[in-house]
């Protein structure tokens, strides 16, 4: 089934890694055909994630694929692993024409008016959710969600999570803090005072059991905590250690991360790197979760998408708290 839209978009597309420079704005580029199984949608908003300035860097397994299919076949790339917007044609028993749908595809394309996505990807967005809110959420959703089921928190246990107020971050503080409820375990978390400052907005902090401040410890206390979630790596990662008892436990995201952590702390601990994988259940769970006002996702700022390259300057300062999304309108 399908309704009419035009045959080229605007999108945003590379030719080569880099800095933001190598972001393009194009007015005609083709929409992409749809194949068996898929849908085409028309975008809303599209999230922007660490995931996209890395891969636009040359880094990662997104920069692999780019490098690998795109690039190989000497053709530009459009990023952009997540998104929200309306059905315009299905060859899919799923979904039909005006569905409004949200997916995390890993095969990007996000970046642009049109985007295809095999179908077992994509899941129907509530009605109570908007399409702002969808578009922000399928990358940093799925991603706490799944991390969480990866960590296997076990009740009682003290977990702590640096970047709380990041994109993952800032869903995940809200989904431990249920757990501090229905698990009794405890919750530390490691930011700035300024960030530290707009985690009231989403839980009750004095559920926490403490809180660090990296912006004036130059050592962490031995907390003799059982898992830390290290959402930032590198020497912060290192530092971080420190909290954990001899036999802890670490999830770290980025996965890059791991050897470092491992060089760096003692063999007794446990260090695991963690990736998403898009999945149409979890990304659903998530949208019931924000649909029942379990969960808020907070947006710091809409884009257009002419001006995806400043978005992207946005995030890598590392000050944002919550999400970038990009509007395609």
């Amino acid at each position: 089934m399908s309704s009419t839209y035009p045959q080229t978009q605007s999108a945003i597309t590379i030719t080569e890694f880099g800095e933001t420079d190598v972001l393009h704005y194009q007015k005609d580029v083709a929409v992409p055909e749809l194949a068996d199984n898929q849908v085409l949608v028309k975008v809303a908003y599209a999230g922007i994630n660490p995931v996209d300035y890395k891969t636009r860097q040359g880094l990662g397994w997104g920069a692999e694929n780019i490098k690998n299919n795109q690039f190989a076949r000497n053709e530009p790339a459009v990023l952009g692993f997540d998104m929200a917007g309306e059905v315009v044609a299905s060859n899919s028993s799923q979904f039909k024409v005006g569905d409004k749908v949200a997916a995390l595809n890993f095969k990007g394309g996000c970046y642009a008016q049109y985007n295809t996505v095999d179908a077992d990807l994509l899941a129907k967005v509530p009605e109570s959710v908007d399409l702002k809110t969808a578009g922000a959420l399928p990358c940093v959703g799925t991603t706490a969600y799944q991390m969480l089921r990866f960590a296997d928190i076990k009740a009682g246990e003290h977990v702590v999570m640096s970047a709380p107020a990041g994109g993952v971050g800032h869903l995940a503080l809200q989904m431990l803090a249920h757990l501090v409820t229905e698990k009794n375990i405890k919750l530390t978390v490691i930011c700035s005072p300024e960030k530290y400052e707009k985690l009231g907005g989403l839980i009750d902090t004095s559920k926490l059991a403490g809180w660090i401040d990296y912006t004036k410890d130059e050592a962490f206390s031995a907390l003799q905590a059982d898992l830390l979630l290290d959402l930032v790596g590198g020497d912060a990662g290192v530092l971080a250690l420190s909290v954990l008892k001899d036999d802890g436990r670490v999830v770290v995201l980025p996965s890059i991360w791991v050897d470092k952590l491992k060089q760096a702390g003692p063999d007794s601990l446990t260090i695991e790197g963690f990736i998403a994988k898009p999945n149409a259940q979890d990304l659903d769970t998530v949208l019931q979760q924000l649909a029942d006002n379990k969960l808020t996702l907070h947006i710091q700022q809409s884009y257009p998408l002419a001006k995806t390259a400043e978005a992207h300057k946005a995030l890598e300062t590392g000050d944002t708290f919550g999400k970038i999304v990009l509007e395609m309108a």
